[in-house]
């Protein structure tokens, strides 16, 4: 039995403490709350209500900048509310200070952030909610528990509210929410979001409700939608279009989308923070990360976007050896073959070094058979500008061995003879202190007008047959679209995903300590094939198509290059031809529907 004096000492320390819950009551009689006082409360906690960002002003003592105050007040009016907004805009941020808003006024809120992974929903609660409970004691008096590991992360309130997190997959199914919060939701997939997510919803039960006067009034469930801008081909663009086509049909939908500039004008960071952030990104990266403007192919584009973005599924990337962990027995980024597997490098060319608009492009793919013929996996991208013939020439052996690669697949046209030149020589690699053979052009059916003249141009002896040359015309540059096309449109191809999911993936791998612990130099390394697969995509879908003597021509708009699409493009001819053979091989019924496609992309 409690004694007396125990009684005292936590009494004493309910009284000091900052939770308002445990704190000693005065008892007051249902007649001491006068009707004034009554309808006081009525009119602040309304008031509040109806002005969220006032009380986060008032009660929770965060100041707000203008835009946020707009921000907090649209979301807190609106149903359904999407925010595309660049980096540097708080909105993570902000949409944390909300929930918390939301919980504390609306006792009984079940809260629930979705993510694509449960660590970038976290962020809210690990990142923000944690930094605001510690910066303002009116927000931590309202916390009963706050658990953040890997298995939990999930904020309790003493009214009852809770915020938790959830991923966007499978698992989560069963999840309830009065209140859902979408952190970057381009990145979830449609249709877990659509079978999912979206039935988590359902309206707050309030004791208030069960009054026969108050039966009528329901509160909707919420949902709020964060994200940067991205490419337009995607759902996210639709969903965005959606939202704000219901707001301007009166529908208590809203949306904002702000930029970087409000991320200078308020200090959040410098305009040279901004430049040097964004002199690091691909152009069209920075225009979707900064200037928050959505991208997508033009109306004459050949390519749309999501031929590659549906395949951008790879996480492990090929590197080559580097320099400075050299090890001449194995690759230490090496990825083991399997059964069948074939591995091309297919390099394209610039026309002369040097020049502004024109950079040779080398790629590692992958080719795993299948029953409709090679899968193709692009795990590596390289270019360079302004390398003589014998640098080139050594880089394409270095990555052919690093590779473990079977052919070579050769733009010859123009500079590209001379690289072949260099490749039919034996090559010493003095930074590696190893020596590479000669190599030479294949002995294959479709080079018989080229082969003999070719062969003659190899000097070294013993040259290794594995080069396949490519010089284009206009016949074979369209059949070389074509073909492309209808492996894109197969699905069959796989591309590495891209710079923001690379970075999660190479925290968790086996290349961790040198990603995390290297310096600036190392960590472009790690990330350089997916910024190169990046570029490969909006190249390709930058390429607009006319016809010209009954041949497709693909164009690149004025600024732009097609260096990386022709690259590919070629490896992708190549395998075009082993996959006859491979599905004659397996069914020759097989191959007459392949080349019946073939026809019909035309």
């Amino acid at each position: 039995m409690p004694s007396y004096k125990n009684f005292q000492n936590q009494y004493r320390r309910s009284a000091e403490g900052d939770d308002l819950f445990k704190q000693p009551k005065r008892i007051s009689m249902e007649q001491s709350l006068t009707d004034e006082r009554r309808d006081r409360l009525i009119h602040w906690i309304t008031y509040y209500r109806r002005n969220v960002h006032r009380f986060v002003e008032h009660y929770f003592g965060i100041e707000l900048y203008p835009y946020q105050k707009i921000w907090l007040y649209l979301m807190s009016i609106s149903d359904t509310f999407v925010a595309i907004c660049s980096r540097a805009t708080g909105k993570s941020w902000l949409v944390g200070v909300y929930a918390l808003a939301i919980a504390v006024l609306y006792p009984g809120s079940e809260i629930v952030i979705v993510a694509s992974t449960k660590k970038q929903a976290g962020i809210i609660i690990d990142g923000k909610i944690v930094m605001l409970k510690d910066a303002h004691p009116n927000v931590a008096r309202e916390i009963k528990r706050l658990v953040s590991n890997m298995n939990v992360r999930q904020v309790d309130f003493h009214n009852g509210s809770q915020i938790r997190v959830v991923p966007a997959s499978d698992n989560s199914r069963g999840e309830r929410s009065t209140f859902t919060i979408f952190e970057e939701f381009r990145l979830m997939e449609k249709n877990i979001l659509d079978s999912v997510i979206r039935p988590f919803s359902y309206s707050r039960h309030t004791p208030y409700r069960m009054k026969k006067e108050y039966k009528h009034l329901i509160e909707e469930a919420r949902q709020v939608f964060i994200s940067s801008a991205y490419h337009k081909g995607l759902w996210w663009f639709d969903e965005t279009k959606k939202v704000i086509r219901d707001m301007l049909r009166g529908e208590n939908s809203r949306f904002i989308a702000l930029n970087y500039l409000l991320a200078i004008k308020h200090n959040i960071k410098t305009a040279k923070q901004i430049e040097s952030e964004k002199s690091k990104m691909d152009e069209i990266t920075a225009l979707e990360e900064y200037d928050n403007i959505p991208w997508g192919e033009s109306a004459f584009a050949y390519f749309k976007l999501k031929m590659f973005t549906r395949s951008r599924k790879i996480k492990q990337a090929f590197y080559p050896q580097r320099l400075e962990t050299y090890n001449a027995k194995k690759n230490p980024y090496a990825i083991p073959r399997v059964e069948g597997e074939i591995r091309l490098v297919s390099c394209d060319i610039a026309q002369r070094a040097g020049k502004s608009n024109d950079l040779s492009i080398t790629a590692c793919i992958r080719l795993t058979p299948t029953r409709k013929g090679y899968y193709r996996e692009l795990l590596h991208l390289e270019s360079y500008s302004g390398v003589n013939s014998i640098l080139q020439a050594l880089r394409v052996k270095q990555l052919l061995y690093d590779f473990e690669g079977d052919v070579i697949v050769l733009d010859i046209a123009t500079a590209g003879i001379s690289i072949y030149d260099q490749l039919g020589i034996l090559t010493n690699d003095p930074e590696r202190g190893i020596e590479y053979p000669a190599m030479t052009v294949m002995d294959h059916p479709t080079l018989e007008s080229s082969y003999a003249e070719l062969a003659e141009r190899t000097t070294g002896l013993n040259a290794l047959p594995i080069i396949y040359p490519i010089t284009g015309t206009s016949k074979l540059n369209s059949d070389i679209a074509v073909a492309m096309r209808d492996r894109l449109n197969k699905r069959m191809w796989g591309f590495l995903v891209d710079e923001s999911n690379a970075e999660d993936y190479l925290i968790k791998s086996p290349y961790r300590s040198e990603f995390i612990n290297q310096d600036v130099t190392a960590k472009s390394f790690f990330l350089a094939p997916y910024t190169q697969t990046s570029l490969l995509v909006n190249e390709s879908v930058n390429l607009e198509m006319s016809m010209l003597s009954g041949h497709i021509k693909l164009s690149e708009i004025p600024g732009q290059r097609k260096d990386r699409y022709t690259s590919i493009s070629y490896a992708n001819y190549y395998a075009e031809l082993l996959d006859r053979e491979l599905i004659r091989d397996e069914d020759n019924s097989d191959e007459f529907e392949y080349i019946s496609a073939l026809v019909q992309a035309v």
